[in-house]
Parts: C-alpha cells; sequence; structure tokens
C-alpha cells in the first residue's frame, strides 16, 4: 500500500512548487523575461520530479510530464518544447536503455497534446483556464500510454489498466489543483488591473482623469518637448440649467467620444476636472499645433450643430495651447501656459485656439506701446 503513497507525494511537491513559481513571478517583474524562465522553471520542475520515481507497478517513470502540461496549455508547442529540453538531457545522461523512448513518451508527447489546447489568452490572463482542458489532457495521455503499452506488450492486464487510472486520477487531481491555482492569480491580478484602471479612469468619459494624465506628461516632458492643450466646453453652465444635470453628463461622454476619436494616435487625451480636457501632443510646430486646434474645434461645432442643437447657444470648445521651450520645463508651468491662453479664447468668442505665444507678443506690444 505504501507505494501508493509516492504518486501522492509527488503530486503534493508539485502543487507546492507551482504555488512557489506562481508568488515568485508576482513579486519579481519578470513578463519580459517569462518567454525564457517559463521553460526554464518548467524544465526543472519535471528534473525534480524525475528525482522521485514511481514503484514499477504503475508503468510510469515519474510524473515529469505534468510540468509540461502547463507549458503546453498555458505558453503553447514552442514554450512547451522548450521546457522538454532540461529533462530531456536529464534522461538521456541517466537512462542507459529506452532513453528515447521515456523523452517521446513523457515529455515530447505531453508537450504536443498540451499545445493542442492552448489558448494566447491563457498566458496573458485575461481568460481563465477551462478545468476540462486539464481532464482532457490527462486522459489523452492515459489513452496514448494504454496504446503504447498494447502496441509493444501485445497484452493489456486489467491490473496495469486499473492502476493507469489511479495515476490519470493523480494526475488530473494535481494538473487541476495547479489550474485552479493559476486561474485565482490571475482573477486577483485582474481585479487589481481593474482597481488600478478605475483609480485612474474618469467614471463619467472613461478617459483618463488627471492623476494618471500627469505622471505620463511629466515622463514625456522629460524626454522631449511637448504641448499642452487645455479644452474647455463652452455654454455648459447654460446648457446644463435648461437641459439639467443629465443631460449635462450625456454631452460630456459625447464631447469625449468626439474628442477622442479625433487627436492624433499618438496624443494622450485626459478629463482636466468639470467640463475642461487636457490633451498632451508631441506636435510643437506653431502652425500645425494651430490647425489642429482648428480642426477640433471645427469637428465639435459641427457634429453638435448636426445633432440639432441650433435652438440653443452652439455647442463648441475654446482651446489654449502652450509648448515647452525645451525639455525637462516644469509641467505645472506649460498647463497654467495653455490655462492662460485658453482663457483669451474665452474672451474673444469661445470656438477658437490661442497659442500662449500669441497672448505674450499681444501683451509686450500692450507694455512698449
Amino acid at each position: 500500500m505504501n507505494e501508493y503513497l509516492v504518486p501522492l507525494t509527488s503530486a503534493c511537491t508539485l502543487v507546492t512548487l507551482n504555488y512557489m513559481a506562481m508568488k515568485v513571478r508576482s513579486k519579481m517583474l519578470i513578463d519580459s523575461y517569462e518567454h525564457l524562465l517559463a521553460p526554464l522553471l518548467t524544465g526543472l520542475a519535471s528534473i525534480l520530479m524525475m528525482l522521485v520515481p514511481l514503484p514499477e507497478l504503475f508503468g510510469l517513470v515519474d510524473l515529469r510530464s505534468v510540468p509540461i502540461f502547463m507549458a503546453g496549455l498555458r505558453y503553447g508547442l514552442p514554450v512547451a518544447l522548450l521546457s522538454t529540453v532540461l529533462p530531456s538531457g536529464l534522461t538521456l545522461f541517466t537512462q542507459d536503455s529506452q532513453a528515447w523512448f521515456i523523452i517521446v513518451q513523457e515529455l515530447i508527447a505531453p508537450a504536443l497534446i498540451s499545445s493542442i489546447f492552448h489558448n494566447k489568452e491563457y498566458r496573458s490572463g485575461f481568460l481563465d483556464i477551462p478545468i476540462r482542458h486539464g481532464l482532457q489532457i490527462c486522459s489523452f495521455v492515459f489513452l496514448l500510454r494504454l496504446l503504447i503499452h498494447e502496441l509493444l506488450e501485445s497484452n493489456l492486464s486489467w491490473l496495469y489498466a486499473l492502476d493507469q487510472l489511479f495515476m490519470l486520477a493523480i494526475m488530473s487531481a494535481a494538473f487541476i489543483i495547479i489550474i485552479v491555482m493559476v486561474n485565482d492569480e490571475n482573477k486577483s491580478w485582474r481585479l487589481q488591473r481593474q482597481l488600478e484602471l478605475q483609480a485612474n479612469q474618469d467614471s463619467l468619459t472613461k478617459l483618463p482623469n488627471l492623476r494618471s494624465f500627469m505622471p505620463i506628461a511629466s515622463n514625456a516632458l522629460h524626454k522631449r518637448r511637448v504641448s499642452i492643450m487645455m479644452i474647455d466646453l463652452d455654454n455648459f453652465k447654460q446648457y446644463n440649467d435648461q437641459f439639467g444635470h443629465l443631460e449635462g453628463d450625456q454631452l460630456l461622454r459625447e464631447i469625449s467620444s468626439v474628442l477622442r476619436n479625433h487627436i492624433h494616435e499618438q496624443d494622450y487625451l485626459a478629463r482636466y476636472g468639470g467640463e475642461e480636457f487636457i490633451l498632451l501632443s508631441s506636435e510643437i510646430n506653431p502652425l500645425r499645433l494651430s490647425k489642429y486646434a482648428e480642426r477640433l474645434c471645427s469637428i465639435v461645432a459641427d457634429t453638435f450643430h448636426q445633432k440639432n442643437f441650433t435652438d440653443f447657444t452652439p455647442i463648441t470648445i475654446s482651446i489654449g495651447i502652450s509648448t515647452a521651450e525645451e525639455p525637462q520645463v516644469e509641467l505645472r508651468r506649460i498647463i497654467s501656459e495653455a490655462d492662460h491662453a485658453l482663457y483669451e479664447s474665452k474672451h474673444h468668442g469661445k470656438n477658437r485656439s490661442t497659442l500662449y505665444k500669441h497672448v505674450q507678443l499681444t501683451n509686450e506690444k500692450k507694455m512698449n506701446a
């Protein structure tokens, strides 16, 4: 009876190793090296399983194939095959006979079978691994071993079949526990990601909020010159007073959608607060910036004119623009300059854009006059 405890012990060891590997992965920033570390850790887990051989009555060498199951299922065939390199090398070194047979049956075949069920979303963690895939993989490997035994021995005994069923139960249980652990870890990661997204996203417009905008803009400004556009929705208070706050919220959603769909692909739009938006742009040429901003003004004006708001004060936007003279200028200074330029756009009729440089030149002329 003690021989039946050996595979149970190996299965428990394997589950423990998987738990430790997940904790190491969560504590270390190894995502960029995962395509190398995954086959390395999987190969080492297989080798540890090889160090605990099973009794001969089970007709198996050990549980070296179970780590390969997860590599193929989660990462696909290339990683699964790479995961077989280390245990295959050790098998060739330690086995005098049937080394290649063991490699094909216990490593290569599990890698091929498990890879059939691979989905790229399993690797990213955005999709849970179905339990049925684990059962299917173990069942296919079980049937393959019975078939190979029948071809080689030409005598499939009931005792051997029962022992294989016992090993199928052990492998399936261990593999399912590992899948459940991986899925739970992914669920925790997705929840954390969702909470981070909610903390950095404006709940009304679904745009990034100012909290997430500031570090991104600061990092960009440390590397290169950038421009900041302050965008304000004109006549919003009157619209709220006439149609109510619910309609006002819907208008903000529509405005944010229009802006998001028409800004440059490399630019970054966020909600500043209230009816104001802020845009980080890589464009620094004054002429092109003016045309860019005027195009946004025209698109918004045309969009809401077509929505039959003509019986009300026109829904338009005003924009103020400031460009950093050099990298590593203080971000808040650029935002303040853009805000000042926005005030000038509002003061001179709305539905227009103003460059802070033009405001400076105008002020200088007034002072010299």
